[in-house]
């Protein structure tokens, strides 16, 4: 995500942010958000006759926020009529189960009650246009209901929005969406917004005394869930990409940036791991460095037993009493057992290092070379 564009386009919805809320009453979302939960919980514990009819008080309170020229919000509704029962637990079976966080169990359920809606649809209103539900409604359902938990996707504003801040991640399209991709595009915006003072004041003004709107009849937001839809949204319908220059690319290039990104992290870990395994070996050497010091006896596998009379920078010098004084390579000989300490102790604990002391080339080659393949992708990683 390009953190550039993300704050132009913060200061552009500051700059608007009178007109959006007092011209345009965009507050509305937080409103219909703070009623919403108990509308709907009164709905689904409503009598089996009551329910369709609670439900449509629903539907009217969610205004146009899922509601388009398809109406899907209103044809559950008019299904609700058919099969109260059936609506009544897609609702509650589907959408409002806890999922403890998990976006691909939820995924699931969308996809579940999708499709019953569409079996709905063809069973009571098979050559009408209306009614169909799609990502946008079903994840409008849930975002309404637990806006904390949950992001409301439109797919024409969160594509150019995605666009303008370089995040080519590709959710998908139709009735087949990723929702961990899309939810991650949101956190991220959402993490921006979070350190993003200037934005978080002019947020903060809308539940101060003064605003346009009655304080109490809006949604307090903690997690800025509804002020990152309400962003997405502004930056189509009131223009805040207007002076920001950006290519929307084409799905081609869509699919290369992203195979790009897909190498970029691919070799930032392979970077990872070999930086980790440099981290060992240096923990190596320091163990060695701290058993083989001055006055330390030893076994040489040919030499027999001697002593240490200095060791400095991976050079050991040992005194053999037949043969006096020989340097030896500290962490070569220990790898290769040529030298040992005779301490149980010693090779208990020598026996965690001894693989990293024996790769210690190839190791140093593999950080020296990881990070010459992960930098010339390095841009594509967010």
């Amino acid at each position: 995500m390009n953190d550039n564009r993300v704050y132009q386009l913060f200061d552009k919805y500051i700059e608007k942010f009178e007109e959006i809320n007092t011209k345009h009453e965009e507050y509305y979302k937080w409103q219909i958000a703070k009623a919403f939960k108990p509308a709907m919980d009164d709905a689904l514990n409503a009598s089996t006759d009551d329910f369709a009819s609670k439900l449509k008080d629903v539907r009217k309170l969610s205004a146009n926020l899922i509601d388009s020229y398809t109406s899907p919000f209103n044809g559950l509704c008019v299904f609700a009529k058919e099969e109260p029962d059936s609506v009544r637990q897609m609702f509650k079976d589907l959408l409002y189960t806890d999922d403890d966080g998990d976006i691909e169990a939820r995924r699931v359920r969308i996809v579940d009650f999708l499709r019953r809606s569409h079996a709905l649809r063809e069973k009571y209103s098979p050559d009408s246009f209306l009614y169909k539900d799609d990502y946008h409604s079903v994840t409008g359902y849930m975002f309404l209901y637990d806006p904390d938990h949950n992001y409301l996707f439109k797919a024409s504003h969160a594509s150019k929005f995605a666009d303008c801040v370089e995040y080519f991640d590709d959710w998908g399209s139709g009735d087949d969406i990723k929702l961990d991709v899309y939810y991650r595009m949101c956190d991220q915006l959402v993490d921006h917004i979070n350190h993003y003072d200037a934005l978080l004041k002019t947020n903060e003004s809308r539940f101060a005394e003064g605003f346009v709107a009655d304080v109490g009849s809006m949604y307090p937001d903690h997690a800025k869930h509804i002020l990152a839809f309400d962003l997405i949204y502004c930056c189509s319908t009131y223009n805040l990409f207007d002076g920001i220059s950006f290519i929307r690319p084409k799905s081609s290039e869509k699919h290369l940036i992203l195979e790009r990104k897909e190498k970029a992290e691919e070799l930032y870990e392979k970077m990872l791991e070999a930086k980790e395994n440099e981290k060992l070996l240096l923990e190596a050497k320091s163990f060695v460095d701290a058993k083989y010091v001055e006055g330390t006896c030893l076994i040489h596998k040919k030499y027999g037993e001697g002593i240490v009379r200095r060791s400095d920078k991976g050079i050991v010098i040992v005194d053999f009493p037949e043969i006096g004084e020989k340097k030896l390579g500290l962490y070569q000989s220990v790898a290769t057992g040529i030298i040992r300490i005779d301490k149980k102790t010693y090779t208990e604990q020598l026996e965690k290092y001894i693989d990293y002391l024996k790769k210690e080339s190839s190791i140093k080659t593999a950080v020296s070379y990881s990070e010459k393949q992960f930098q010339p992708y390095a841009e594509y990683l967010d």
